[in-house]
């Protein structure tokens, strides 16, 4: 599958920065640096040191004002942007910090409900200038890619994200998963357990891109255990990971291991009917038990478009 690039325009894209949390002064992670980072976001992407035991982790969203993150009539998030007829470029910057966060994770994790709204779905920075001071930072050219299911019956198994040899990419799935996997997969896949060595489930699992599957199953029945994830991926390099799942963003928000929400306000008004929020299919939080934010950073471009950073505190679920 060919990489698609997009020309992101810096001098049409900027945004204006009327925010800034003393916190982030406190930070002096920057995996990237990067002209354009500097000139469309007003300063560089910076992050703590991740937790000695995981990544760091942290989301990019766009929602309606109503808190929607598609239209009943389109599934895939990236109308809530496109579709914003007042936002002017505005719903360009959107996308491109999507890029941006692509360009500075090691990882980027997917599930099989976005995969099945885009046949082409892969997480790579698609802003040529970005990619090449990835490049020239160490990392490597490509995210690792990770598709995250619970018994992967929800993944498209013909998605040509999960058969390429341009897109490092590998499964995260349960013990059912794999037997789906199996009855249902026609590529080729190697298998890696949590019971497995370091040694072994990193060989394994440095086989993604090169025409084979890596599927590392931890769990029980039909539910991988994140914990138990987010550790062997943490041995392997993953140093910060990029979330663009809704729904399991939102359960890593349940287990408390989000760190940040990039969440960008697009400033329509969808309304009612079957339509995506984060946590749909869940009961929430309540009201004395919940997660608390702080807001990092505040950017608009018009009226219409807002772009906010969050940091979770858990300190009150």
């Amino acid at each position: 599958m060919g990489l698609a690039m997009v020309p992101f325009d810096a001098e049409k894209i900027k945004i204006k920065l009327l925010y800034r949390s003393e916190k982030l002064e406190e930070w002096n992670n920057i995996p990237v640096k990067s002209e354009k980072i500097r000139k469309v976001y007003g300063s560089e992407l910076i992050f703590p040191e991740a937790p000695g035991d995981r990544p760091y982790i942290f989301s990019s969203f766009v929602t309606s004002i109503d808190g929607k993150l598609a239209y009943a009539d389109k599934p895939s998030a990236f109308y809530v942007a496109g579709k914003n007829m007042m936002a002017g470029n505005g719903k360009d910057t959107d996308f491109w910090i999507l890029n941006a966060l692509r360009g500075i994770c090691d990882a980027a994790i997917i599930g099989g409900n976005s995969m099945r709204t885009d046949a082409d779905y892969c997480m790579h920075c698609m802003d040529e200038e970005i990619q090449k001071d990835r490049v020239a930072a160490g990392l490597s050219e490509i995210p690792l890619n990770i598709v995250m299911t619970l018994d992967a019956t929800d993944v498209p198994m013909e998605h040509n994200l999960l058969k390429n040899t341009d897109v490092p990419c590998m499964m995260v799935t349960s013990p059912k998963g794999l037997e789906y996997l199996e009855k249902n997969f026609k590529g080729i896949y190697l298998v890696a357990k949590e019971t497995d060595s370091e040694e072994v489930i990193k060989e394994k699992l440095d086989k993604a891109g090169k025409g084979v599957l890596p599927v590392l199953v931890t769990g029980k029945g039909g539910f991988p255990d994140s914990t138990v994830t987010m550790k062997i991926l943490k041995k392997i390099g993953i140093e910060r990971l990029l979330i663009e799942s809704p729904g399991y963003g939102h359960y890593l928000v349940k287990q408390k291991m989000m760190d940040e929400f990039f969440l960008n306000l697009s400033a329509v008004y969808i309304g009612g009917g079957d339509t995506m929020t984060l946590g749909k299919a869940d009961k929430g939080f309540l009201a004395e038990a919940h997660p608390h934010t702080q807001i990092l950073s505040i950017h608009m471009y018009n009226d219409y478009f807002a772009y906010f950073r969050y940091k979770f505190n858990y300190d009150y679920v």
